[in-house]
């Protein structure tokens, strides 16, 4: 059963009163036990649990099953949403915004354990701007086995333009960008960024993603990068680049420090500046 705490602290952002706070409070615990007595005891796939799985290109591990939006045989299918937020009437069902939602078969499911799902109601005033509740439903945890080193994290695009790297999370921008494909395969070979190449060669998968970040006064620098050169915010920057399994990261400090200036324009100070941006704009290893 949840607890009053927990149930405030996830309800925290809402300006209620005390007595506005119990009623709610009480409509949580109607919910949980009314799914609990409904779904509780069922032991296959149900309505309320929470799914791992993957597309091939990204990995859901906080996926969910949901309503049956496609109408297939309940005893056999489920229907998984990526990335959804469930609003439950009473505990008895589910109506979920988000998606995207994707049938399965019961029997690919693996269980692995207990979780629990955050779900919404209305509160007790009724429908209406922020009056939502929410609270935790306990439910199975299953996975639908993949292998990790098989998942798609990033693509590289071979363009005439260049060299492209775009994560599978993030398909609005490109994490990196190379001016050659010896820029690109320089890179890859000292950061330890592992592709394969598709069949006629315009493009290239890769298990791992890039991403970019800042070492801070609050977030410590790396100890175990190796140095790179860094385009950051319009500068190369000496920054450091490290490796995991699934991801390669590119770190450079962000510390304000009023006493360093830019150097004028014109000076010697300046056009060496503008020689190393050159050499390594898009090109990380300046070959």
């Amino acid at each position: 059963m949840i607890t009053f705490e927990r149930f405030e602290k996830l309800n925290q952002q809402h300006r209620w009163s005390d007595d506005e706070m119990q009623k709610n409070y009480a409509i949580a615990l109607k919910v949980e036990k009314n799914y609990m007595e409904i779904f509780g005891s069922i032991k296959e796939p149900k309505l309320g649990d929470m799914v791992e799985f993957t597309d091939g290109f990204r990995v859901y591990k906080h996926a969910s099953i949901v309503e049956n939006v496609y109408f297939e045989d309940p005893n056999t299918r489920v229907c998984i949403c990526e990335n959804g937020s469930s609003h439950t009437h009473s505990g008895r069902s589910f109506q979920t915004s988000g998606g995207a939602f994707h049938g399965m078969d019961k029997t690919s499911l693996v269980y692995v354990g207990e979780d629990e799902n955050i779900v919404w109601t209305w509160g007790c005033h009724g429908a209406g701007a922020d009056q939502s509740i929410y609270l935790p439903l306990k439910v199975n945890r299953w996975i639908i086995p993949y292998n990790p080193k098989e998942v798609k994290r990033s693509t590289v695009y071979f363009l005439e333009d260049g060299i492209h790297i775009q994560n599978s999370e993030s398909c609005m921008c490109y994490a990196h960008t190379f001016n050659s494909r010896k820029a690109f395969e320089a890179w890859a070979e000292y950061t330890g960024y592992e592709y394969q190449m598709n069949e006629d060669g315009s493009r290239a998968f890769s298990p791992q993603e890039v991403k970019q970040k800042c070492w801070t006064e609050v977030v410590s620098k790396p100890g175990n990068g190796k140095p790179i050169k860094v385009l950051a915010n319009g500068h190369i920057r000496d920054g450091l680049v490290t490796k995991e399994e699934f991801c390669i990261t590119e770190w450079w400090e962000n510390i304000h420090k009023p006493n360093q200036k830019q150097p004028a324009y014109g000076t010697p100070e300046y056009r060496r500046q503008m020689e190393e941006h050159w050499k390594y704009y898009n090109n990380p290893m300046g070959v």
